[in-house]
């Protein structure tokens, strides 16, 4: 009997580590669907749209969701930043004025959101604080902080180099 109980916990926890091994794997089984699915996508409204996403925003955003489809009026295609499926934008002849990105992280129920108005940059998220939002946040931040500069003009400390051939 005593060998009994000493297999128990064992027994447990190898139970706990295939259920958590199953869990981990279903959700990078839908994580690399929804980026298959969506990455590089220009269906942005569906996107939005989802359940998940829609619903999320819409708590986090709350008053500012009209701001937030108004700053996503002129967007490009669904991008894959920093591990999170993202769309972002700017209102109509408003670019670097009035911007907006969404970031969602596949195969979980994380969104983020940031809107640029007025020289003010607002971050939704669930996250405690600025140093636990997704990197596809941050890089967006930092974008638009510095007026997209670097997106069309080559930095003073960049080198373009081509192979020879």
């Amino acid at each position: 009997m005593t060998g009994v109980r000493r297999l128990v916990p064992v027994l447990v926890f190898c139970v706990l580590v295939v259920l958590s091994t199953t869990a981990v794997q279903g959700d990078e089984g839908a994580a690399r669907a929804m980026i298959s699915q969506w990455a590089g996508n220009y269906e942005t409204d569906a996107f939005l749209k989802e359940p998940p996403i829609q619903e999320e925003l819409r708590i986090l955003l709350g008053p500012e969701w009209k701001h937030f489809m108004q700053n996503l009026t002129v967007r490009g295609a669904v991008d894959l930043v920093g591990g999170a499926l993202s769309v972002s934008g700017n209102a109509p002849h408003q670019g670097t004025e009035e911007e907006a990105i969404v970031c969602v992280v596949p195969g979980s129920t994380t969104v983020e959101a940031a809107i640029l108005s007025k020289g003010a940059v607002t971050v939704y998220t669930r996250a405690e604080q600025y140093e636990y939002t997704n990197r596809c946040i941050k890089d967006w931040i930092t974008l638009a902080n510095s007026g997209h500069v670097g997106r069309f003009e080559q930095p003073m400390n960049v080198r373009v180099v081509k192979p020879a051939r």
